[in-house]
């Protein structure tokens, strides 16, 4: 009976009307795909880039599609690794990371939130923030894919809207360049202080300003204070546990990659095929070449919902098996279980832990 309802409903789209609905003009792809600016050589002073799972917005319901909540589960945490490997391979920046939430470590955090995805248009909105409260980049992001983009086989590491990635990218390397080794140095001391304030307020407050522009220090403890020397050690620990985390999605990624790409090919092959058949003259009536079309396109909305299926599985068993992640805190080495974000809070916990043992406060 489903089956039969769903081939009324795409029958009635393509021949209810010789007058098509009126419908906002569809994102046109770029003639020319946006290239990744590389860095010559690797800069004196890099900062830490975390990139948070980002956010995503309930999907339009619609007859063909429906509520398409597991693939955004599944795009909130591939997207942002995806820009991860992008940074990575423009060379302007220090290590870059996925993470659940705001990396305390890093200088600058980048969020973001899926605004519109379904295999034709990728839509992304992208925030940039660096240590001192400065934003780098604040904007929205949209390409189209195009036919050559699905003509093979999908291929997760040959993204079709990698041109988006690059322009990201390349909007962040452009905030970097102008920026003197003294402005990065400061940037780099802020996130040390503020770091250390999200241990101990009271051992670090003091430190920072807080003015329109962001924060500004009032001074930097002395080299060889005990409480500042011992933040840098918590640091060094925390870098070791984000770099963990971050392999955590580098593995989701291969595990959903191919499946993702397949969702991703059948999608744009039924949006598509329902625009060929929005555009059939009712007039002619249900013409053989409108009924292999209508069942082409039907056969792709299966494969479709095969393949979220498919995500789905995977997503659970992920987040149910995420393994253990082993680091250290003050010499003692630690396992963490759960999802990442458990691992996160038990992180953050035993971190503040170690902190008022060592120090009193």
């Amino acid at each position: 009976m489903k089956v039969l309802t769903l081939l009324t409903m795409l029958f009635l789209t393509a021949c209810s009307s010789s007058t098509p609905e009126r419908r906002e003009s569809p994102v046109l792809p770029s003639s020319v795909e946006t290239q990744l600016n590389v860095a010559a050589e690797p800069p004196l002073l890099s900062l830490n880039v975390g990139i948070t799972v980002f956010d995503i917005q309930e999907p339009v319901e619609n007859s063909l599609q429906g509520a398409l909540k597991q693939v955004r589960s599944v795009e909130q945490r591939y997207v942002p690794y995806e820009l991860k490997k992008t940074l990575d391979r423009s060379g302007f920046w220090g290590a870059v990371r996925v993470m659940p939430r705001e990396d305390l470590s890093a200088e600058l955090n980048v969020s973001g939130s899926v605004l519109e995805s379904d295999g034709v248009v990728l839509k992304l909105a992208i925030k940039a923030v660096d240590a001192s409260g400065r934003v780098w980049l604040d904007g929205v992001y949209e390409d189209a894919a195009t036919y050559e983009d699905y003509s093979k086989d999908p291929d997760y590491n040959k993204d079709p809207f990698r041109g988006l990635y690059n322009r990201i990218a390349n909007d962040l390397s452009k905030a970097l360049q102008p920026m003197s080794e003294a402005d990065l140095q400061s940037i780099l001391d802020i996130a040390t202080v503020v770091y250390g304030r999200a241990l101990s307020e009271e051992a670090f407050g003091r430190y920072l300003v807080e003015t329109e522009e962001g924060l500004v220090l009032a001074g930097l403890p002395a080299a060889n204070d005990p409480a500042f020397e011992r933040i840098q050690r918590i640091r060094n620990s925390e870098y070791l546990f984000a770099d963990s985390i971050d392999a955590h999605y580098e593995s989701l990624q291969r595990q959903l990659g191919q499946t993702y790409a397949w969702w991703r090919h059948y999608s744009y092959e039924l949006i598509m095929g329902n625009r060929r058949l929005e555009t059939v003259d009712a007039t002619r009536g249900a013409t053989r070449g409108t009924y292999y079309s209508l069942n082409r396109v039907y056969k792709t909305f299966r494969d479709s919902k095969m393949n979220e299926d498919a995500l789905r599985e995977l997503t659970d068993s992920f987040d149910r098996e995420t393994e253990a992640t082993v680091t250290e805190i003050a010499g003692k080495v630690v396992q963490l279980h759960g999802t990442l974000d458990f691992q996160v809070d038990e992180w953050r916990r035993l971190l503040r832990e170690a902190w008022e043992q060592e120090t009193g406060f």
